[in-house]
């Protein structure tokens, strides 16, 4: 996506009285290097599942070929069991592809009264961090100047929990950064 087209989407957000100071794509591969700790987790997830299947094949099918029994045989979809967490096992391993085609169509934009996540084409998803929801805000910088920023925000209705937010592949992390902290410290005093 050029940038264009991101201010475009970002403006098409704006709500009344707020205005756009920076808009940007995400980097779709530093989404996906971000979900690869996922992946390896699948890939054990995935093989035990596939692992449980083919043994639960050959016992069924072994019991049902050494008797005639009716009963016996309603066992023959025992394996079937397994089908959900092999699929769970493979989108856990593809969740770096997953990652990868969601960054490619991810905007973010900060304003004068929120951080937008803009997802998705034809439909989107937007996420808002208003400056109340900010709890602490991270950055890494690669040698570049690029890097990820991480905002901790507050869990839905100020509970304690927290939740992370990342804007993924910023070519100028440090500015960026700095502007999410501005909108932070703007927030009105409680």
């Amino acid at each position: 996506m050029n940038p264009n087209d991101a201010q475009l989407r970002a403006q098409s957000e704006l709500q009344s009285g707020e205005s756009i100071y920076w808009t940007g794509t995400a980097d779709p591969r530093r989404a996906a290097i971000a979900a690869l700790p996922a992946a390896f987790f699948g890939i054990p997830f995935a093989g035990f599942a596939l692992f449980w299947i083919s043994q639960a094949y050959h016992a069924t099918s072994s019991m049902s070929k050494s008797t005639n029994n009716s009963f016996v045989h309603g066992f023959q979809v025992f394996p079937l069991f397994g089908l959900p967490f092999l699929f769970i096992g493979l989108g856990i391993v593809l969740a770096p592809l997953w990652a990868f085609l969601k960054g490619g169509s991810t905007v973010y934009a900060i304003t004068n009264q929120r951080i937008m996540i803009i997802t998705g084409g034809s439909t989107r998803l937007v996420k808002s961090v208003t400056p109340a929801d900010i709890v602490s805000i991270d950055h890494r910088e690669r040698p570049d100047g690029s890097g990820d920023i991480v905002i901790q925000t507050t869990g839905t209705n100020n509970s304690t929990s927290q939740i992370k937010v990342a804007l993924f592949g910023i070519p100028n992390v440090k500015q960026v950064a700095q502007q999410v902290m501005t909108l932070h410290t703007q927030r009105p005093a409680a």
